[in-house]
């Protein structure tokens, strides 16, 4: 019904919990207080239409962001000459890491509401983040240069499902645009083999909206996150 998140927990150093099964929402107030107490803060996760409001805020959740799923078949999205000067190297070929201070700042981030968090917590958590999935799928964690040095990441792993798209990043003070960066990589996904690409993203970032639009994605059910944050 609530487990501990083990990667949110290593990252925010404190038991952080998440709500696996809206049945918890049923339980009386003093059972979920019960169940929530050893944790900081907790998330749920669940399609938007199907959960029930009024109990997720009854037990002092906030929505904290809506996510919108997508699934984009990697061989429609076309290269072309605008991407020439650009190099696609895996983590495979040439091993790397991305370190915190390398990263953009984010700013459609749901984590924002936590109380302490700083620009330089949320980068450290997006860190690890691609540093475990660099150690665990190099083949599919891609770093995309130019002639200036390193542009950004996008970082992916293969599933049943096809290719799961998680975490694409642009380098702090890169020169490049997110679409060239998005486009880039699914070439080269695609030249890899890879046909489906799924994954979500936040609603309220346009600009990734508008990029994976002009791919052709295919959107999906929208998705709610609630957090609370322990009194």
């Amino acid at each position: 019904m609530i487990r501990e998140h083990s990667f949110n927990s290593a990252w925010w150093g404190a038991p952080v919990g998440i709500v696996n099964d809206p049945a918890f929402f049923e339980l009386p107030g003093a059972e979920q207080n019960a169940l929530l107490a050893p944790y900081a803060w907790a998330e749920h996760r669940q399609d938007l239409a199907a959960a029930a409001l009024a109990a997720i805020m009854r037990a002092g959740f906030v929505q904290a962001d809506t996510q919108l799923p997508f699934r984009l078949g990697m061989a429609r999205v076309a290269g072309g000459p605008s991407l020439d000067h650009l190099d696609v190297e895996s983590a495979a070929e040439a091993p790397f890491r991305v370190g915190a201070g390398e990263l953009a700042p984010f700013e459609h981030e749901r984590y924002g509401m936590l109380p302490g968090i700083t620009p330089e917590k949320l980068a450290s958590r997006y860190a690890r983040w691609a540093n475990e999935q660099i150690a665990q799928h190099p083949d599919w964690c891609l770093r995309i240069r130019d002639r200036s040095g390193v542009q950004g990441w996008f970082l992916s792993r293969s599933t049943d499902e096809g290719l799961n798209l998680e975490l694409a990043m642009l380098r702090r003070g890169a020169t490049i645009s997110g679409m060239y960066l998005y486009q880039k990589a699914i070439v080269a996904y695609a030249a890899k083999g890879a046909r489906i690409g799924y994954a979500r993203f936040s609603i309220s970032n346009t600009p990734v909206l508008n990029i994976y639009s002009r791919l052709g994605a295919q959107f999906l059910a929208p998705m709610g996150i609630w957090i609370r944050v322990r009194g």
